[in-house]
Parts: structure tokens; sequence; C-alpha cells
């Protein structure tokens, strides 16, 4: 029997948040043959680490903590039972705040860093080391990119290297190659709308470049912030927000798309870098972070002109011909 923790699942406002953690269920289950009980312990506020810097919420995020990993226990207990004595093996997606949960009760605890425990980690060090003694007790570590390796053993040197491996997540089966025609002039991207994402620097730099199309998937708090500056831009008739859908609709959109661009920092991985890519959209990412891993088509310096090297991208892309404004020199 295998415990899976989680606090980023599919709710009614995110229906695709943590879909993920199902896939790796199902591969688990196929590969053990057991049972798989996925657990979900959701904080109530996206983002949380936004919600951490209000101080009139902390006395929210000590109830969360603390209720949190009571109820954890009480899980695996039940769990235990149910498996006449036996406790579960558990796997925590994200050391912060789901492995720290689980490592106060439990040494049989697998960890499954994604990105943004670590980054938000290394800002926040007091808290790191407050949870380091937890960190001794975890059993095997799996971190989605080599960065993140990099920056958990940063945090705690102690941990030996042998017991960190990097894998990335896994894609759901609905991300093909359906090998269709594609819009030269359609570009895409992906994730919630928050600033770490940088969609509004997408938006500003599509919008320079004469013909090419913009679609913006994923929901999120800066919703209208996004909507009034591509009304401000005047580029209402080609760059748009199309709120959140469902993997089988992205797996189309990526299908007829030229490029997928992700503009974000932070990144542990990037994981809908892998699933254009598996549906054969080229990709354009800023170097650094784990995004590297997914190893882009296109990875691009900060400093550079970026709305120029996206003409270039879509130029060179499966050999489609700029067909929008005036070709870059």
């Amino acid at each position: 029997m295998i415990a899976i923790i989680t606090h980023n699942y599919p709710t009614d406002d995110n229906p695709v948040a943590g879909l993920f953690v199902q896939d790796h269920a199902e591969i688990l289950r196929r590969e053990t043959g057991g049972e798989v009980e996925i657990l979900y312990y959701p904080f109530g506020e996206y983002p949380m680490t936004k919600s951490i810097k209000k101080p009139w919420k902390w006395p929210k995020f000590i109830r969360y903590f603390w209720g949190t990993s009571k109820r954890l226990k009480a899980d695996i207990d039940r769990m235990t039972e149910k498996n006449d004595g036996v406790r579960p093996d558990i796997i925590a997606n994200w050391w912060f705040p789901n492995g720290t949960f689980a490592a106060e009760h439990f040494d049989n605890v697998d960890v499954i860093c994604h990105g943004t425990d670590l980054y938000q980690l290394q800002k926040f060090s007091l808290v790191a080391r407050y949870y380091a003694k937890r960190a001794k007790k975890v059993r095997s570590w799996r971190c989605v990119s080599t960065d993140l390796k990099r920056i958990l053993l940063e945090l705690y040197p102690f941990i030996d290297e042998s017991i960190v491996t990097v894998s990335p997540m896994p894609i759901g089966p609905m991300f093909v190659n359906r090998s269709e025609e594609r819009d030269p002039n359609l570009i895409v991207t992906v994730g919630s709308l928050i600033s770490r994402k940088q969609f509004d620097l997408a938006i500003k730099e599509v919008a320079k470049i004469p013909g090419m199309k913009l679609e913006i998937y994923g929901e999120g708090p800066e919703k209208m912030k996004l909507k009034d500056l591509i009304r401000n831009l005047g580029v209402t008739d080609r760059i748009a927000l199309k709120g959140q859908v469902t993997r089988e609709q992205l797996a189309d959109r990526y299908n007829r798309a030229t490029l997928l661009i992700m503009l974000s920092y932070g990144e542990g991985f990037g994981l809908v870098l892998k699933e254009a890519q598996a549906c054969g959209c080229k990709t354009l990412v800023f170097k650094g972070d784990g995004m590297e891993d997914t190893e882009p088509d296109y990875a691009i310096g900060r400093d550079e002109n970026v709305s120029e090297r996206i003409k270039q991208a879509v130029m060179s892309t499966n050999g489609l011909p700029w067909s929008g404004g005036n070709q870059p020199d």
C-alpha cells in the first residue's frame, strides 16, 4: 500500500491542478499491483506563498500546519490498520509543506521536490533550518530537475547524495503528436496567472510582432491585470486569455500551435514544456532554473531581444516561413 500526499490537486476553480499526481498514482498501481491512495490536504488559498506575506493570514497558517500534521498521522494510522498493521509507504509531493508533515511522524517517507517548495525555502532560510531534523529522517529524495537537486543539497548539505535522484514528472497519455497542420502564427503559453509566470512580459513581447497570435491558458489572481494590459496595448484581436481547459483540449492546442513560450522564473521543471514537446510543439524559455532539463528547442537569455528571438523561433520551426510583419534581419 502506498500513500501519496499533495496539497495541490483539482478543484472547481482549477480542474487540472496536480493531475500529474494522479498520473503518478496510476503508474505506481501498474508497477506494484498494489493499492495507492492519494491524500489531499489543501490550504484553501492560492498561491500559498503570496498569503504568507500577509501577517493577518498567519493564524490560518498556524491552524493549517498544526491541523494537517495531525490529520495526516490519523490517515496513515487508518491505512496501517486497514493494511493489517503494515504501514504504507509514504510519498510526499513537495518537501514543504507536505514532506515536513510526514517526516514529523514517520521515517519511511520519500519526498518529491517540484520547485516552489525549495525555491521558497531559499528565501526563508530560518524555516529551512527549522525542518532540518525532519529532513534527516527522509528515506529518499526525488528532484524533478538537476537545478532542484543542487538547491536541495545546498539547503541540507548533510543529505547523502546517493539517496537523491533526478527524475521528471510523468505526462498524461493524451499528449501525443497527431501530425496535424499547424497555424504558423499561433503561440501558446500555459500556467497559473501569477506574477512569477511573467505572462505580462509574454503579452508585451508578442504584441510587438505584427500578425502573431498568443493564447494564454490558465486561471489566477493576475487575470484582470492581464486583461487590462491586452486591452491597453490594443491587441485584443490576437492575444487572448483562454481560461482553464482540460488536458485533452490543451493537447489539441499544442498540436495546432507553432510554439510554446515560457518566460517565467523559479520553475522547478516546467511540465507543460514536456507536454507540448510530446505533441510536436516547439518550446522557447529563458535560460536557467529547472526548465533547461526539458531540453527546450530555444533557450534565450533574459537580456536578449525577446520579441526578435520569438520571431526567429517561429521562422525556423518546422521550416515554416514568417507570415506576419517584417522578417528579422
